[in-house]
């Protein structure tokens, strides 16, 4: 968790044991709303096939699979959620044929096998896609962790960052450049949910603290430093440091 693989083999593709980091039941409450998160009884907006006329017009909205798609940075401002996110549709499919044997076609979608979903009460598993050509920007007020139902591991964000550069830009890239690019960010939420444990459920006050110099014994008994500074080799004592800190 601490420190990148020193190689990855290039994928197209990743087995659930390797593209989750949580799922169903799993995924814990506390954890930051992030990048790849998947989630329940999302109400998106059915829109009307033909532009509509000026003024007010009435639309349908349907519970849906959703996958939180943009980076996190621009999830976040400072300590609290951007007023919209924007997410991906996802859809249960029968097959992935459509993404090829060597599973590098279909770039609009993101594959998400055996992902839990709730049927008649009951976890069930099922292969779904995140759709990339009908991405939505909605209220981050319809995104709850309690209806989370997975959470993308350091690879599956690698892979995910490597599908969107195809999708958007035609930009090919080895799943070990955008694991390394997506390093920190990936530390980054694991300090976010130490915080969140440690501060009554609230993200408050973590973006100053992050980089700020703070007084941290097991980095530098003798000079205040800056924990930002230390997400990439430090990321344990970062987190013990703000579980011993109490809501202030």
């Amino acid at each position: 968790m601490t420190t990148p693989p020193p190689s990855v083999d290039d994928a197209e593709w990743l087995e659930p044991e390797h593209l989750y980091h949580q799922v169903g039941s799993a995924c814990e409450i506390d954890r930051p709303v992030f990048q790849g998160d998947v989630y329940r009884g999302v109400p998106l907006p059915v829109m009307p096939s033909t532009p509509p006329e000026p003024g007010k017009v009435l639309v349908d909205f349907v519970e849906s699979l959703v996958m939180l798609v943009p980076h996190p940075c621009q999830c976040y401002h400072g300590d609290k959620l951007r007023p919209r996110l924007t997410v991906a549709p996802v859809t249960e499919v029968p097959h992935y044929d459509n993404f090829g044997p060597e599973r590098a076609g279909a770039m609009d979608k993101f594959a998400l096998p055996d992902l839990p979903v709730l049927l008649g009460g009951k976890e069930t598993v099922a292969s779904h896609v995140a759709d990339f050509g009908r991405l939505v920007s909605i209220p981050n007020k319809y995104l709850h962790t309690s209806r989370r139902v997975a959470c993308l591991s350091h690879l599956g964000l690698g892979l995910l960052a490597k599908r969107l550069l195809r999708f958007q830009i035609r930009m090919p890239s080895p799943l070990a450049n955008t694991m390394a690019y997506t390093f920190r960010q990936w530390n980054e939420s694991f300090v976010m949910q130490a915080w969140i444990r440690s501060n009554g459920g609230s993200l408050k006050g973590f973006s100053d603290w992050l980089r700020t110099p703070q007084a941290i014994p097991a980095l530098d008994p003798a000079d205040p430093v800056v924990p930002g500074d230390y997400l990439d080799g430090a990321l344990d004592v970062l987190i013990e440091e703000i579980s011993g800190k109490r809501p202030g």
